[in-house]
């Protein structure tokens, strides 16, 4: 396809699936979500064509084509529906889905050569490469043409005309982008929702749950919470001992995960639907199931998505953690004072460090030139998912805006619709249960709410910001 063909760049990484007897590559900019074809795919019942169904993505049915039925893809030779999947493809503003047998992952190619020229509309390969690290031929698949050939597609109530289309980008439908934490497992990026993790510590003493060999657990918070090997899990190599433990919790159950790092918080499109990046395959090794989804950041790298849900699901030595009433009525009555934060903040700095509740915050935009106008001023509006955003720049006046600067637009749903509020930087999460807030009188101000966190010399405080309600109020 085009934009294969023109890529400046020595390599191209490709998600890399097999169709039949054929290793199929599909430039991961064009690949939006895969799925498990046997809860994903409802049959659809026409008599001619390649559709072989419909599946739902980020709210929406695709058409799903299976290239078996046009032309001899010969025959997998490991081909069932555990590891068969549904690729969702899209060309920027058009979506379809495509079964494949397996998925192989992703790989970094040098750029595919044209061996067949003949412009054929009914051909959708054309361009060929080697993979030194699959050591095999991948046939690269011409998204454009195979949403041309099947004449099915789904564009979206927005979709441009069909002159503007070849972009395989992947710049329109916006998914919902959510907060996640990155953390590092060995030299492998995982991500789990901001939301539910509740803690990052360093790796406590953990006792055997049962034989040895077996499950662990530790004490948190007076609570007994099973931790596993997350590189176990991902069927990583455990080289280094991890050094810490990250909790995550769902509903009444925690988990612990055993971590090298904490990285960095980013948004992360959800595998349902980052800013910046498109969810690519789905599993990491057969330990992994259905729990874990890579998906491609920013950066180009993998990172692997863990569904906290399923996880707990696959995991029943999660059911110890449990928690347990209150003894008596002495922790509510401390609580009407300073309470605990039941919902994540996101502390971001203006003049000063303000917290904001995490739920009503839609994205997380790096502040770019192109928000700003010849004199370097801020745009009153800028486009974002297909709608003009209006901006509220929270900074000092006359704040300067260097590239790199760490300039953030926090994208907050409000009573009358989106505002981008520009900050200084993105400083960090407060996940549930880890901070305190209270009310204090302030001489001029009135009652104003300070979350804390920490204890002794590493306690912080933070004043609350409520920006979905300063959206409905503006």
């Amino acid at each position: 396809m085009a934009a294969v063909r023109e890529q400046a760049s020595p390599t191209v990484q490709l998600a890399v699936a097999t169709v039949g007897a054929v290793a199929v590559g599909v430039p991961v900019a064009a690949v939006l979500q895969a799925l498990p074809l046997a809860s994903a795919l409802h049959p659809l019942p026409r008599r001619q064509s390649a559709l072989c169904g419909v599946a739902e993505h980020a709210g929406t049915l695709v058409p799903v084509v299976d290239l078996a039925q046009w032309v001899d893809v010969g025959s997998a030779t490991q081909a069932n529906n555990r590891t068969a999947r549904i690729l969702v493809l899209g060309d920027g503003w058009r979506t379809i889905g495509l079964r494949v047998d397996a998925l192989v992952g992703l790989a970094d190619v040098p750029a595919p050569t044209r061996l067949l020229h003949d412009d054929a509309p009914e051909e959708v390969f054309d361009t060929v490469v080697k993979s030194a690290e699959l050591d095999r031929v991948i046939s690269v698949l011409d998204v454009g043409r195979l949403l041309a050939l099947a004449c099915a597609w789904h564009g979206g109530d927005n979709a441009p005309a069909p002159s503007d289309a070849g972009d395989t980008s992947v710049g329109a439908p916006a998914k919902a982008a959510t907060l996640h934490a990155l953390l590092a497992v060995g030299d492998t990026r995982i991500a789990v929702p901001a939301a539910q993790l509740a803690q990052v510590i360093r790796l406590p003493a953990l006792r055997a749950i049962g034989p040895a060999g077996g499950s662990s657990y530790c004490n948190w918070r007076d609570r007994n919470v099973a931790v596993i090997d997350t590189a176990r899990l991902l069927e990583l190599p455990g080289d280094t001992q991890p050094a810490l433990l990250a909790i995550v919790e769902h509903g009444e159950l925690a988990l612990g995960l055993m971590v090298h790092a904490a990285l960095e918080l980013c948004m992360l499109t959800a595998p349902d639907g980052p800013a910046g990046s498109v969810v690519a395959t789905t599993a990491m090794g057969a330990n992994a199931g259905a729990v874990v989804t890579t998906v491609i950041g920013a950066d180009g790298g993998a990172i692997s998505v863990i569904d906290i849900a399923a996880l707990l699901a696959r995991v029943p030595e999660a059911s110890i953690s449990r928690a347990t009433a209150p003894a008596s009525g002495a922790v509510a009555t401390t609580a009407a004072v300073q309470r605990v934060n039941s919902n994540a903040y996101i502390v971001f700095q203006t003049d000063q460090h303000h917290a904001t509740p995490i739920e009503p915050v839609e994205e997380i935009l790096a502040l770019a030139t192109a928000h700003m106008d010849a004199a370097e001023h801020l745009l009153p509006t800028i486009a974002w998912r297909g709608q003009a955003l209006p901006l509220v720049d929270l900074r000092p006046r006359g704040t300067p805006t260097p590239p790199g600067s760490g300039a953030r637009i926090i994208v907050v749903r409000g009573m009358d619709g989106c505002t981008g509020y520009v900050v200084k930087h993105v400083a960090l999460l407060i996940p549930p249960n880890t901070g305190k807030l209270y009310r204090m009188a302030l001489a001029g101000t009135g009652l104003v709410e300070f979350i804390t966190t920490g204890v002794a010399h590493e306690q912080a405080s933070y004043r609350t910001m409520d920006l979905a309600r300063r959206t409905a109020a503006s």
